[in-house]
C-alpha cells in the first residue's frame, strides 16, 4: 500500500517538475515542498496548480532575508481545486520552536477548509550577496561543517477563498504579529530563565529574613519557581515593575525596556481588562501588602504562541537588600502537562496548600475521610488550586467530601482577587447532566454575576455527581454577590428530571393514563423551552390529532408577555409545516414572525407530530388585542390551511377590524367582484386599503349585515333610481333601514386622506347597496369539498346585483347579475332581463372571466332575439383543479366546481309551487319575485346538462329538467345537427343571393369549395360538412392537425367525412389517406415545418411549398374558395384596426388574419367568435357575404328554448299524473323533427330580413340612424360597444352611397326584436284571445293536439306570444319600421303590432310568403328578394292604415274577420272596377314578374298588391256609408281618377328622401292623401247615394272648388319635377277639400 502511495506521489511530482522552469531552484524545491502532504490531497488540485505553488514558495524563499519573515497571502491565477480558485499562504521564517503550531492555529481558526499543509525545513546557504545559492532538507546532522548554513522553515497552506475581500490582508497582518511573538518568545527564552533564577535567589534571600510564620510559604514559593524553571512551564513573556508611593498609595509601574518575550510588546496586557489602561487597583495593592511572596493566577490575555489558551500568570515579589518590597517580576506562559498530571503533593506551593488543608481537617491519612479529602484535592481543578487561598480551599474541599457522602446540587464560587472573573464550580447529578443543562446553568450564572461565560470545563469524577467549572467573565463594575442558596435551588429545579415533573402534572389533571406515553417522545430541545405544565396541554392537543383533523393551532400568551406580543403553536400530524407555508399565512393575517421553534414529537402510537412554536408581533406595530382568546385568529388560520378561504391580505381584517374569517370573506368577495367589474386596483392593494381603514371596513360589513340579515326587520323594497349616485345610495340605505351606518361611513370618509382608499371604500359601499340578495346567512360559504355532486353540495357565497346601480361596470350593463365566490370556485351570471337564458362556460381566465362572459353575452343577446328569453351568459373559474396531466381528475374537479356554481346560483333564486312564488330560506330580497332561471351548455360544459338538471331536481326547483336544456331527456344538438343546420340556412341564402350564371346557386346540388376550422368529431363542423353532398372540402385544421385535399371527389370525400363523424373522438389523422386527392395529406401541428405539394399549395393559395403550421393555417384562412366554415373554438379573423391583444385569444395570435385578407366568397359562422365584429364588417365592405355568429348559429339556443318551454308546458300534465316522465320523454323524441323545422324557419326568416334590409342600401340609413338614436336615448344601446357607426360615420356612408353591412344590420335586427319584446310583453296585447293561435303554433303538432290546455296555461304564455310577434313584425317589416310609424303616428308599440297582425292575417299575406319561399333555387335570389320586398312594402302600407284607421274595439278577432270578409267580397271585383290606369299597371307588373320567371298566379297576385292595399280603406267606406261594395269601389276609384291620386301616390312612393324627417313628411303626406280620398268618397256617396254616378254629382255640386284643386294637384304632381314640398302641398289641398 505504502509503495502504491509513493508511486502515486512520484507521478504527481514528476508532472509538477515537468512544468517548472529548469533555471532557478523550483525543481529542487518541489520534492521537499510536497514531501509531507498526502498524495490524495495533491491529486485533487487542477493541472497546473501545484507548479504555481512551488514557484510561489521558491520566490518567497528567494526574497527571505535572515531574521525577517516572508509572509505571502495570495490567490494566484490558475491555482484551482475542482475549478474553484484557492488561497495560497506561504511563510518563510527561521526555524524555531512554536513556529508551526502557532501559525497553524491561526489559519485553522480563520479558514473554512485547508486542502494541504506543507512544512519542509531547509538548510539554506547564501552567497556573498546574500542570495540563496543552495538548500537541502534539514536533518539532525544537516548543516554540520557548513558555518554559513541557516535552518529555514517553509510553511505553505492551500485554503478555500476568503468570503471577505479583506480576509487575505487581515491574515497577513495577524501572521506577522504572531511570528513576532514567536520570535521574541524564542530569542528571550534564556533571558526569561535567568530572570527566574534571579527571582528565585531573591526569594531564597527573603527566606532567611522571613519569620517562622512565613518561612515555609516563602520557601515553597521559591521551590515552585524552581519547579517551573525546570521545564514545567513554557516561558512566553516577562515584565518587571517597581513599587513607589506610601501606605495606601502604592503605585506599581512598568520598567521600560524590561519586557521579554511576548511582553516586549507593550500592547499585551496581563491583568488589565481589554481596551482599558493598566492601573494599580486595590486588589493589586492588597497583593503587594500580603505576606505571600508569589501569586499564581490567569492572565487576561490568550496567547497566540504554541497553543491558544489564557496564559498563566506568575507574579513574584522583588525585595531590596533591606528586605523591603521593591517591585514585582511577572512571568506569563503555559503550565506544561506535568502541572496537571502529577500529584498535588509533589508540586511545590500546591503541596503546602494541600498539606495545610489535610492537617486542619484532623483526618488520619489512611482513614476513609483522609483518603476522600486527598482525592478531593487531587481532583480539584488544578488551575483553581494554584489560585485559591488555603482557607477557601479548605472549605470547598470539605464540601466536595460531603458531596461524596450526600450528593446534591452545590455551587462553590470564588471571585478572582483582581475582580476580573468569577470561578464557579457547579455539582449536579451525573445522570441529569447534559449540554442543555450546562447551557442553562451557564446562562443563569452569567446573569447572576452580570457577566458572560468565558469558559467551562466539565468533569466526571467517580460518584453520582458531575462537576462543571465555569469561568464567568466580568465587566468593569463590582462583582455582584448573588444568593447562592437561591442559585442552587434554581439549578436544582433545572437539574430535576423534566419527565418526572411532567408525570406529576399529568396526574394532577387526571390524564396520566392516556398521556404518560408522550414523555419519551418529547425531545430535549422541546424540554429546554417548554415547561411540564405547558407540555400537558400540548400532549392533550396532540392526542386529538387524526388523519381527518391533522392540524390544530393555538394563539396564546404566557404570563408576563407584553401586549405587543402574541404566540402561536401549530400542531401538525405528519410532516413539518414549511416555514414558507406558515409565514405567508401569518403575514396576510397582519403578523410578523419574530422567532420560531420546531419540535418533532413522537406520539405513543409511533406517529410524528410537528409542533411549531412562533412568536408574533403586529405588522402595523402596536398592541395586539383580541377579546375571544384568539379563537377568531385560530379559525382564520385553520380556514386558510384547509383552503376554505384564500390566503391574502383580507385575512388581516380579522386582526385589524375585529371581524371573523367569514365576515372578512364577504369583503374579499366584494373586492373580487369589483376587480372583475373593472376596478383597477390589485386585490392586495384593495385589502391593504381596507386594512388601513379598518374602522370603515368593519362598518361596511355592518352595513351588509344590517341590510341582509333575515333575522332583522325592515321592508324588502328598493328605492327610486333617480338623481345622482350618492343620492340614490342614501335613499337605498334609508329604504333598507341602514341610514345610520351609511352616514357613519360617509362621514368617516371625510377623514380619509388617501384618494385611493376613499375610492375603494366608496366602491365597496356602492356595491353593497347595489346588492339585491345574498345567501350569506343561509350557507357557510367557506366549504372545502371538491367532490360536490347533485344533492350533496355546499353552495358558495352568492350575491345578486342590480347591475345598473353598480358604479363603473363596462357596457353593456346587464339587467341583473349574480356573483358566486368561495375558495373553490368563482364566477358570474349576467342576464339582460327577467326571462333570460344562455350557456355557462368553464372559463380559464382567472383575472377577467367577467369580461369574457360579457363579450359572449353581447352575441347571446342577438341570438336570443328569436327566442323567448333575452340574452344571458355565465362563466365559472375552478380555483382548485388537480394537475391537468390527470385528465379524468381534472375534468371531475371542473365538474364539481360547476355543481357548486349552479347550486349557488339557485340558492338565491325564487321557486314556484303551484301558484305561489317561494322565496329562498334566510334570504332577504330587494327585487321582488324572480323565479325564472334557466341555463345551457357552453365551452367546457357540453356534457353537464344532466348534472345541472339533477341539481335543480334535488332542490325541487320548479323547472325540473327544463332548467338545463339538452340533457339525456332533451334534444341532443349534435344528434340533431341543429346548430350547424341553422347556420347552413344562412350559408344557403348567401349562395342563393350571390347567384350563378344569372340564376340561383344551389349548393345542395352544385359543387362548391370549402375550407374550415374544426374536425369531423365536432358538432358544428362535423354536422356542417355533412349538410351537402356537393361540399368539396379543400382544407381544414383543428388544434391537432391540418388537413388538405386539393381536388376532393364530392361523393367519396363526403362518405369519408361521414365515417369520421360516426367514429368516436376521431381526428383528421384518422382520415383514409387513400381518399385524399393527389398532393394532399394530413399534417401534425406539432411539426416545426411542413412541406406541401404544388397541388396542395395552389389549392389553398399558398405561395410557398414549405412553411410552419401557423403559416399554412393562415393560408387556409385566406384561401380563394367559395366558403370559409367556422366550426371550432377560437377567433381567427380580426379587423385591420384591431390588435391581437384587442381580440383576447392569445392561443391563435400566430394564425389570425384580417377581414380584408379573406378571399372566400362566403363565411359561415357555425362556431362562436370565429370573427370579430370589425373583421366581419371589413370582409363585408370588400364584397364578402357574412352575417355574424349570433345570427348564424342561433338555432342551438332556439332549440333549447323550445325544449324548455315544451317541458314547462308538460310539467302540469306530469304533476296531474296525466303524463309520466317516460311518456313525456317519448313525446319529446317524437317531436324532434318538427321542433327542428320550427327552429330553422327562424334562421330562414331572420337571414332573409337582413337581406331585405341590406337591399335598401343607403336609402335606409336615415331610418337606421334614427332607430339607433332612439335606442341610445332610452339607454338601450351603446353604439361603441356594438361597433355601430356614429352619425358622422353614417353621413360618410351616405356620401359614398353605401349602406350598413350585414353584420351591422344583424345587430339592429336583434335590438329591434329585444326592445319590441319588452314593449309588447308590458302591454295587454299578449292577452288578446286572438293571439292564442300564435301561442299554439309555437309548439309542435302533437302538443297542440293533446296538450292544448297545458299550452294555454303556460307560465310564459305572454312572453312566447310577445316573442313570436316581435319576430314576425321585425322580420317582415324591418328593424326600423316600428320607430318610424311610432313617431309618425304617436301610436304605442303594442298598437302598431296589433295593426300589423290585423294587416298580415286579414289580408292573407302568409300564403304569399309561403309561395315565394317555394321559389328557393328556382329563381335568382335577387328576384326572390324583390318579391319579398313587394310584400314588405304592402304590409307596411296596410299596417299604417290599421294604425290610423283600424277598429279594435272587439279585439283583433273582429278586425281580422272583417278584413278577411272584405277580401273575399271585394278581391274578385277589384281589378274590374279599378281605373284603366290601375288595370294597366297591374297587367304590366304581372307581365314583368312572369317574364322574370315568377309563376303566373304568383305574378298576378304580387302585381295586385298595390290595389289590395286599398281594400281596408274601401271596406271602411262601405261600412261607413252602408252601401254596396260595387258602388263604393266605383266611387272610390272615381275620386282617385278625378284628383289624379294614382299619379300623386306614385310620385310620393318614387321619392328618395334625403333625411329621416323627409321620410316622415312623405309618410304624413301619403296618410293625408289616403284619408282625404276616403272622406271625399264618403261625402260623395252619402250626399248623392241615389244618383247613378254619385261622385260626378258631388263634383258638379262643388264644381269650382273641385276644379281648382284638381288643376293644382295636376300641376304639382304631373310636371315631372316632384319634390317633398310640392307633394306635401298637394296632399294638404286634398285634405282641405275633404274637410
Amino acid at each position: 500500500m505504502g509503495q502504491a502511495l509513493d508511486a502515486k506521489k512520484a507521478t504527481i511530482l514528476e508532472a509538477v517538475i515537468a512544468e517548472l522552469p529548469e533555471e532557478g531552484g523550483a525543481r529542487s524545491l518541489a520534492p521537499l515542498l510536497f514531501a509531507r502532504p498526502p498524495a490524495e490531497d495533491l491529486a485533487a488540485f487542477d493541472k497546473g496548480a501545484l507548479p504555481i505553488a512551488v514557484q510561489s514558495a521558491d520566490k518567497a524563499l528567494g526574497r527571505y532575508t535572515s531574521g525577517e519573515p516572508e509572509v505571502v497571502v495570495e490567490e494566484p491565477e490558475g491555482f484551482t481545486l475542482s475549478g474553484e480558485a484557492q488561497q495560497l499562504v506561504t511563510i518563510v521564517n527561521r526555524d524555531m520552536a512554536f513556529l508551526f503550531d502557532s501559525v497553524a492555529a491561526e489559519i485553522a481558526a480563520r479558514s473554512v477548509a485547508i486542502h494541504y499543509i506543507s512544512h519542509p525545513i531547509l538548510e539554506v546557504v547564501r552567497d556573498s550577496q546574500g542570495k540563496v545559492s543552495s538548500f537541502s532538507a534539514s536533518s539532525p546532522g544537516a548543516g554540520k561543517g557548513v558555518s554559513d548554513a541557516e535552518r529555514v522553515s517553509i510553511i505553505q497552506f492551500a485554503l478555500d477563498r476568503f468570503a471577505n475581500p479583506d480576509g487575505g490582508a487581515d491574515l497577513k497582518a495577524k501572521l506577522g504579529r504572531i511570528l513576532s511573538h514567536v520570535k521574541h518568545a524564542n530569542f528571550d527564552f534564556e533571558a526569561m530563565r535567568e530572570r527566574a533564577d534571579r527571582a528565585i535567589a531573591t526569594l531564597r534571600a527573603e527566606e532567611t529574613r522571613a519569620g517562622e510564620a512565613n518561612k515555609a510559604l516563602v520557601s515553597e514559593s521559591a521551590a515552585l519557581l524552581e519547579w517551573l524553571r525546570d521545564d514545567n512551564f513554557i516561558f512566553l513573556g516577562s515584565r518587571e515593575y517597581t513599587v513607589s508611593g506610601g501606605e495606601g498609595t502604592e503605585l506599581l509601574s512598568r520598567v521600560e525596556d524590561k519586557g521579554l518575550g511576548i511582553l516586549a510588546d507593550p500592547d499585551v496586557s496581563i491583568l488589565g481588562r481589554h481596551g482599558q489602561p493598566a492601573t494599580t487597583t486595590p486588589e493589586i495593592r492588597a497583593f503587594l501588602k500580603a505576606p505571600q511572596p508569589l501569586i499564581v493566577t490567569k492572565a487576561n490575555a490568550r496567547t497566540d504562541v504554541h497553543r491558544r489558551a489564557y496564559m498563566d500568570y506568575v507574579g513574584v515579589k522583588r525585595y531590596d537588600e533591606a528586605g523591603q518590597l521593591a517591585g514585582e517580576t511577572r512571568f506569563v506562559g503555559l503550565f506544561t502537562s506535568t502541572a496537571y498530571t502529577r500529584s498535588i503533593l509533589s508540586i511545590p506551593y500546591l503541596r503546602l496548600k494541600a498539606e495545610t488543608v489535610i492537617a486542619r481537617s484532623g483526618f488520619r491519612p489512611d482513614s476513609h475521610s483522609g483518603k476522600a479529602l486527598l482525592n478531593a484535592l487531587e481532583s480539584y481543578p488544578r488551575d483553581e488550586v494554584f489560585q485559591i487561598d488555603v482557607d477557601t480551599l479548605e472549605r470547598f474541599a470539605g464540601t466536595v467530601v460531603e458531596l461524596g457522602e450526600r450528593p446534591r446540587v452545590r455551587i462553590l464560587t470564588r471571585v478572582d482577587r483582581f475582580d476580573r472573573f468569577a470561578s464557579v464550580l457547579v455539582f449536579v447529578p451525573r445522570e441529569r447532566y447534559d449540554s442543555r443543562l450546562r447551557e442553562r446553568i451557564g446562562a443563569l450564572l452569567a446573569e447572576a454575576y452580570d457577566g458572560h461565560v468565558s469558559a467551562f470545563y466539565p468533569a466526571f469524577p467517580e460518584g453520582p455527581l458531575a462537576r462543571v467549572h465555569f469561568i464567568i467573565g466580568r465587566g468593569d463594575t463590582p462583582t455582584p454577590s448573588p444568593d447562592i442558596e437561591a442559585l442552587e435551588a434554581e439549578i436544582g429545579r433545572m437539574a430535576r428530571n423534566w419527565a418526572d415533573t411532567f408525570e406529576v402534572e399529568l396526574a394532577k389533571g387526571g390524564r396520566f393514563q392516556d398521556l404518560s406515553g408522550y414523555s419519551a417522545g418529547l425531545p430535549e430541545s422541546y424540554r429546554d423551552v417548554i415547561g411540564p405544565e405547558e407540555a400537558v396541554k400540548d400532549a392533550s392537543v396532540m392526542e386529538t390529532l387524526s388523519e381527518d383533523q391533522p392540524l390544530f393551532m393555538d394563539f396564546y400568551r404566557r404570563p408576563g408577555d407584553k401586549a405587543s406580543l402574541v404566540r402561536l403553536k401549530i400542531y401538525h400530524l405528519g410532516d413539518a409545516v414549511a416555514l414558507s407555508t406558515r409565514v405567508p399565512i401569518l403575514e396576510n393575517m397582519g403578523f410578523s414572525v419574530i422567532s420560531e421553534r420546531t419540535f418533532p414529537i413522537h406520539r405513543p402510537d409511533g406517529r410524528v407530530v410537528h409542533l411549531h412554536d412562533m412568536d408574533l408581533k403586529r405588522r402595523r406595530g402596536g398592541d395586539i388585542t383580541y377579546s375571544d382568546d384568539g379563537l377568531a385568529l385560530e379559525k382564520t388560520f385553520a380556514a386558510v390551511w384547509s383552503r376554505a378561504i384564500e390566503n391574502d391580505g383580507f385575512n388581516g381584517l380579522v386582526l385589524e377590524a375585529g371581524l371573523d374569517h367569514r365576515q372578512a370573506n364577504v369583503l374579499r368577495a366584494y373586492g373580487r367582484y369589483l376587480r372583475q367589474g373593472g376596478l383597477s386596483y390589485s386585490p392586495d392593494y384593495i385589502a391593504e386599503a381596507l386594512t388601513r381603514q379598518s374602522g370603515l371596513a368593519r362598518k361596511l360589513y355592518e352595513l351588509f349585515e344590517a341590510a341582509f340579515d333575515p333575522e332583522r326587520g325592515g321592508a324588502e323594497t328598493s328605492d327610486s333610481e333617480d338623481g345622482d349616485i350618492e343620492g340614490r345610495e342614501a335613499r337605498r340605505a334609508a329604504a333598507r333601514g341602514v341610514s345610520d351606518i351609511f352616514e357613519a361611513i360617509t362621514q368617516g370618509l371625510d377623514d380619509v386622506d388617501s384618494i385611493d382608499d376613499d375610492r375603494i371604500i366608496r366602491r365597496f359601499l356602492n356595491a353593497i347597496l347595489a346588492t339585491l340578495r345574498t345567501n350569506y346567512f343561509a350557507v357557510d360559504g367557506t366549504r372545502t369539498d371538491l367532490t360536490a355532486e347533485p344533492g350533496r353540495v355546499e353552495p358558495a357565497l352568492a350575491f345578486k346585483f342590480e347591475s345598473r346601480c353598480v358604479e363603473g361596470l363596462p357596457a353593456p350593463v346587464p339587467f341583473r347579475e349574480i356573483f358566486v365566490f368561495d375558495a373553490r370556485v368563482e364566477g358570474v351570471h349576467l342576464r339582460f332581463g327577467k326571462v333570460a337564458r344562455g350557456g355557462l362556460r368553464w372559463s380559464d381566465r382567472a383575472q377577467d372571466y367577467r369580461t369574457e362572459v360579457l363579450g359572449l353575452v353581447k352575441a347571446q343577446q342577438v341570438k336570443n332575439a328569436v327566442i323567448v328569453p333575452v340574452g344571458a351568459k355565465g362563466g365559472f373559474y375552478p380555483k382548485q383543479l388537480p394537475d391537468a396531466s390527470d385528465r379524468d381528475a381534472w375534468f371531475a374537479g371542473g365538474k364539481s366546481a360547476y355543481v357548486v356554481f349552479i347550486a349557488s346560483l339557485l340558492s338565491i333564486t325564487d321557486n314556484i309551487s303551484g301558484d305561489d312564488v317561494l322565496r329562498p330560506e334566510k334570504v332577504r330580497r330587494y327585487d321582488g319575485d324572480d323565479p325564472y332561471f334557466v341555463v345551457a351548455a357552453d365551452k367546457g360544459t357540453a356534457t353537464f346538462s344532466d348534472t345541472a338538471n339533477a341539481i335543480a331536481q334535488s332542490e325541487d326547483f320548479w323547472l325540473d329538467d327544463a332548467f338545463a336544456s339538452g340533457g339525456s331527456a332533451g334534444y341532443d344538438h349534435k344528434a340533431m345537427g341543429i346548430t350547424a343546420r341553422g347556420a347552413w340556412e344562412a350559408v344557403k341564402r348567401h349562395f342563393h343571393e350571390i347567384g350563378k350564371d344569372g340564376g340561383a346557386w344551389d349548393i345542395q346540388s352544385e359543387p362548391f369549395t370549402t375550407v374550415g376550422c374544426g374536425d369531423m368529431s365536432g358538432d358544428v363542423f362535423g354536422n356542417g360538412m355533412l349538410l351537402s353532398r356537393q361540399t368539396k372540402l379543400i382544407a381544414a385544421f383543428d388544434h391537432r392537425d391540418i388537413f388538405i385535399d386539393p381536388n376532393p371527389d364530392p361523393a367519396s370525400s363526403y362518405e369519408e367525412r361521414r365515417r369520421l363523424f360516426d367514429k368516436p373522438r376521431s381526428s383528421w389523422a384518422d382520415y383514409d389517406k387513400e381518399k385524399i386527392s393527389a398532393g394532399g395529406g394530413v399534417f401534425s401541428r406539432r411539426e416545426k415545418r411542413i412541406t406541401l405539394s404544388r397541388e396542395a399549395a395552389e389549392a389553398i393559395g399558398f405561395d410557398k411549398t414549405t412553411g410552419t403550421p401557423s403559416e399554412i393555417i393562415t393560408a387556409i384562412l385566406k384561401a380563394p374558395v367559395d366558403l370559409l366554415w367556422f366550426g371550432g373554438i377560437g377567433t381567427y379573423v380580426r379587423g385591420a384596426s384591431e390588435t391581437n391583444a384587442d381580440v383576447g385569444d392569445r392561443a391563435n395570435d400566430a394564425v389570425r388574419v384580417t377581414g380584408a385578407e379573406l378571399r372566400a366568397k362566403v363565411v359561415g359562422e357555425g362556431a362562436n367568435l370565429g370573427v370579430t365584429q370589425r373583421g366581419r364588417m371589413e370582409f363585408a365592405r370588400k364584397g364578402g357575404r357574412i352575417n355574424s355568429d349570433a345570427i348564424d348559429n342561433s338555432a342551438g339556443v332556439n332549440t333549447s328554448d323550445v325544449e324548455v318551454n315544451i317541458k314547462i308546458a308538460l310539467k302540469a300534465a306530469m304533476t296531474d299524473d296525466r303524463l309520466t316522465r317516460e311518456n313525456r320523454n317519448t313525446l319529446l323524441a317524437a317531436m324532434t323533427d318538427e321542433v327542428a323545422e320550427l327552429v330553422l324557419s327562424n334562421n330562414y326568416e331572420q337571414t332573409l330580413a337582413i337581406s331585405l334590409e341590406q337591399r335598401m342600401g343607403a336609402a335606409a340609413l336615415p331610418l337606421q340612424a334614427r332607430f339607433m338614436g332612439v335606442l341610445e336615448g332610452e339607454g338601450s344601446l351603446d353604439r361603441t360597444v356594438e361597433v355601430l357607426p356614429s352619425d358622422a360615420a353614417i353621413a360618410d356612408l351616405r356620401g359614398t352611397g353605401q349602406g350598413l353591412t350585414r353584420p351591422e344590420i344583424g345587430v339592429l335586427l336583434a335590438y329591434a326584436k329585444i326592445t319590441l319584446f319588452d314593449q309588447v310583453v308590458s302591454s295587454d296585447l299578449p292577452d288578446d284571445p286572438y293571439l292564442e293561435d300564435r301561442l299554439h303554433d309555437y309548439f309542435p303538432g302533437p302538443m297542440r293536439r293533446d296538450f292544448a290546455r297545458d299550452i294555454e296555461g303556460h307560465r310564459l304564455k305572454r312572453e312566447i306570444i310577445a316573442t313570436v310577434l316581435a319576430n314576425e313584425l321585425v322580420n317582415r317589416c324591418g328593424p326600423t319600421f316600428l320607430t318610424v310609424l311610432r313617431e309618425a303616428t304617436g301610436a304605442s308599440p303594442a298598437e302598431i303590432v296589433r295593426a300589423f297582425v290585423a294587416s298580415k292575417d286579414g289580408l292573407a299575406v302568409a300564403d304569399l310568403y309561403d309561395r315565394i319561399d317555394a321559389l328557393d333555387t328556382k329563381v335568382s335570389g335577387e328576384l326572390q328578394n324583390r318579391l319579398y320586398s313587394e310584400i314588405g312594402q304592402f304590409l307596411r302600407r296596410t299596417t299604417r292604415w290599421f294604425v290610423r284607421n283600424g277598429n279594435f274595439e272587439n279585439g283583433l278577432t273582429g278586425a281580422v274577420v272583417e278584413c278577411r270578409n272584405a277580401m273575399e267580397t271585394l278581391r274578385g271585383r277589384l281589378l274590374e272596377l279599378a281605373s284603366e290606369a290601375s288595370r294597366s299597371g297591374v297587367e304590366a307588373r304581372s307581365a314583368e314578374w312572369a317574364e322574370a320567371g315568377v309563376p303566373k298566379d304568383l305574378a298576378d297576385d304580387i302585381a295586385m298588391l298595390p290595389l289590395l292595399a286599398l281594400l281596408p280603406d274601401i271596406s271602411a267606406v262601405s261600412r261607413e256609408t252602408e252601401l254596396g261594395t260595387d258602388t263604393v269601389m266605383s266611387g272610390y276609384f272615381e275620386i282617385t281618377k278625378r284628383f289624379d291620386i294614382g299619379r300623386l301616390e306614385a310620385a310620393l312612393f318614387s321619392l328618395e328622401a334625403t333625411d329621416y324627417y323627409e321620410i316622415l313628411a312623405i309618410d304624413r303626406a301619403a296618410s293625408q292623401i289616403a284619408e282625404a280620398r276616403r272622406r271625399l268618397t264618403e261625402a260623395a256617396l252619402k250626399s248623392y247615394a241615389n244618383e247613378s254616378d254619385p261622385v260626378s254629382a258631388w263634383a258638379e255640386e262643388n264644381r269650382g272648388t273641385v276644379g281648382r284643386i284638381s288643376d293644382q294637384i295636376r300641376a304639382l304632381a304631373g310636371s315631372g319635377e316632384t319634390s317633398v314640398p310640392r307633394l306635401t302641398v298637394a296632399a294638404g289641398l286634398l285634405g282641405d277639400l275633404a274637410k
